[in-house]
């Protein structure tokens, strides 16, 4: 970050003086009153201590500068971020309506069609994401947070909005891919076009798409019993991360099985010249990488388990 919107030195120097004439400024129009003797010890550290107050009076007001500009920046890269996604969202809505033209044409297929409507659904959830950001800075003064422990911002909670969000979005995205793809492919596998494990695999896809919306629902559960106080930030904390091992777990597991499955097809045609030997040993690795993973989660929730 640049710092030529930092205050200086001097700039800080004559705040301080200016602060200071005000003060005497303020003393000279106050009523005379009967002056008091005093040691000049006292004098000395009365003084001190008044040019400290100034200091620190300074370093206050150097400070809500700073925080204006960051402000200031903040506020303007998220508007530049909304006027991008905006004319994102209406340039995908083009390709989207030219796509379906295309397709009651039959000059592309369902599966293109539907990637299409896919983008246009990311880039609107992108662009509501983008606007309440912007709406948090402008509240806050500061960049948008994320973590469930974060305050609430004059009163909203911009953490369980930005979830329900993403949980609207994935489950829009779930839905459609359901109904274009997954039965597409069940009917290719069905006629010995495909194999098996392009739909195992596109299934397992789904599951963890699912499972995404069920960790979204989990946080907004953890989040709202955090903002009521039924449960303290570490609790929270603990919490969340036991539902992401478990999140990790499930989808380590259910790959451990697809891979697993494809190794088992892949031997024989290795043991017949079939496939190279590079490309078992890659099947390998990446089945042995997922049984590791798998291993590292079931670690985390056992270490989890023994906080109290």
């Amino acid at each position: 970050m640049s710092k030529r919107f930092e205050p200086d030195t001097q700039f800080v120097d004559r705040l301080e003086w200016q602060l200071a004439s005000e003060f005497r400024r303020r003393d000279l129009l106050k009523p005379a009153t009967a002056r008091i003797a005093v040691p000049r010890s006292v004098a000395v550290i009365s003084l001190v201590a008044g040019v400290l107050l100034l200091g620190v009076a300074a370093t206050k007001a150097a400070d809500l500068i700073k925080d204006s500009w960051r402000k200031k920046i903040e506020v303007a890269r998220l508007e530049t971020e909304v006027r991008i996604g905006t004319a994102l969202l209406d340039l995908k809505k083009g390709h989207a309506a030219q796509a379906e033209t295309r397709f009651s044409l039959g000059l592309i297929s369902e599966e293109e069609a539907a990637d299409s409507k896919r983008t246009v659904a990311w880039a609107a959830f992108e662009l509501e994401k983008a606007r309440l950001d912007l709406e948090e800075v402008r509240g806050s003064g500061d960049a948008p947070r994320d973590e469930l422990y974060a305050p609430l911002v004059r009163g909203r909670d911009f953490v369980s909005e930005r979830l329900e969000i993403r949980k609207k979005a994935l489950e829009a995205d779930l839905a459609l891919q359901r109904e274009s793809i997954e039965r597409k492919l069940e009917i290719r596998v069905g006629l010995g076009l495909l194999p098996k494990s392009a739909l195992d695999e596109f299934k397992m896809s789904m599951r963890v798409r699912a499972g995404e919306v069920e960790d979204i629902e989990r946080s907004l559960s953890l989040r709202r019993k955090y903002a009521s106080g039924e449960i303290s930030a570490e609790d929270l904390e603990v919490q969340a991360r036991m539902a992401e091992a478990e999140r990790e777990l499930r989808e380590a597991r259910s790959m451990v099985e697809i891979l697993r499955s494809d190794l088992e097809q892949l031997l024989p045609r290795e043991a017949a010249g079939l496939v190279s030997p590079e490309e078992a040993r890659e099947a390998r690795f990446s089945l042995e990488s997922a049984q590791a993973k798998a291993e590292l989660a079931l670690q985390e929730i056992e270490i989890l388990k023994q906080i109290k």
